[in-house]
């Protein structure tokens, strides 16, 4: 439980930090907030973080409590900054690069309208792939008090953190290489998909250029949309999901099939090219290696597994 206290604290340290920039973006920019529903959002979280704070403080502290009350309230704080940050670095503008993720799916051999045909002419499998893919958030939290419920803390604690990894790098990466999806790519109109609604892929349609050309400067924290094509985000969650559960034997199997199926909703779901896909992927891993790391330094000596020490014989006279 000691590396579980402190990677939760790490978790607030960098969420103070996330904040931090946050905020010297908002004075740098020409970017607004609508006040009231961050202090809505920021209140709620805040209220259910102290309460944790106060139960582990207490005589009578229940880990199970107060790791349960850390660690939503810390994605909350996440995935709202996070949210926030992305519009903020989509307003760079930089030049679009569609027709080169389209490009490099091709070099690999990946056909996006064969797919797409595949998944539209199999009414059964779209719904699915619908169900796996808008699950992004519930399977989340879901996770999250689960593990801290089962006495998983430091796995729980861990996915905060490559959760918040991969959001900082998928924005990033997303600044520089910004996209709005592979069907406007292609020409492809809703009749060429009659039976799929990509509504995230329409969100991204709908803000993205409203962001780029500096008609969007309010940010409103329950109005925020998808501005992130590369990498995806949905593959980088289906992969940290994935190793979240491992831990837990009797959800490999469920944990494994869930997401893979959400990997597999994600080009049509979300309109992302595979290069997206494998992009998600990479930065997954990274933000894997990145929390091992960091655990493994959080560790203390004592509790560290034991170094072998080759003992060479002496060599014969």
């Amino acid at each position: 439980m000691a590396v579980a206290k402190r990677l939760l604290q790490l978790n607030w340290i960098l969420i103070a930090a996330i904040l931090a920039v946050f905020l010297c973006a908002l004075v740098l920019t020409d970017f607004r907030v609508r006040a009231s529903g961050y202090l809505v959002v920021a209140g709620v979280a805040g209220f259910y973080g102290s309460c944790g704070y106060l139960n582990m403080r207490s005589a009578s502290s229940d880990t199970r409590i107060y790791a349960t009350l850390f660690v939503v309230p810390q994605i909350v704080f996440v995935a709202m900054l996070a949210a926030s940050l992305g519009y903020i670095a989509a307003s760079a503008n930089l030049p679009m690069q569609d027709a080169n993720l389209l490009a490099f799916d091709r070099f690999l051999g990946l056909d996006f309208l064969a797919y797409l045909d595949f998944v539209n002419n199999r009414p059964v499998l779209i719904s699915v792939l619908a169900q796996a893919y808008n699950s992004i958030w519930a399977e989340l939290f879901g996770l999250l008090l689960l593990l801290s419920l089962i006495g998983q803390y430091r796995r729980a604690a861990e996915l905060v953190l490559a959760v918040t990894i991969g959001l900082i790098v998928t924005t990033g990466i997303s600044t520089l290489v910004p996209a709005t999806g592979v069907y406007g790519t292609l020409g492809l109109v809703p009749a060429d998909y009659s039976h799929i609604e990509p509504s995230v892929y329409y969100q991204t349609l709908k803000e993205l250029p409203l962001v780029r050309n500096g008609t969007t400067r309010l940010l409103d924290v329950f109005q925020l949309g998808s501005v992130l094509t590369f990498p995806s985000f949905h593959a980088v969650s289906a992969a940290l999901y994935v190793w979240a559960c491992w831990p837990i034997r009797w959800l490999r199997a469920v944990g494994l099939l869930w997401n893979a199926v959400m990997l597999a909703a994600t080009p049509v779901g979300g309109g992302h090219y595979f290069a997206d896909i494998v992009a998600g992927l990479a930065v997954a891993a990274a933000s894997i290696y990145a929390v091992n790391r960091i655990g493994a330094r959080l560790t203390p000596a004592e509790h560290r597994r034991p170094k072998l020490l080759l003992q060479l014989a002496p060599p014969a006279r």
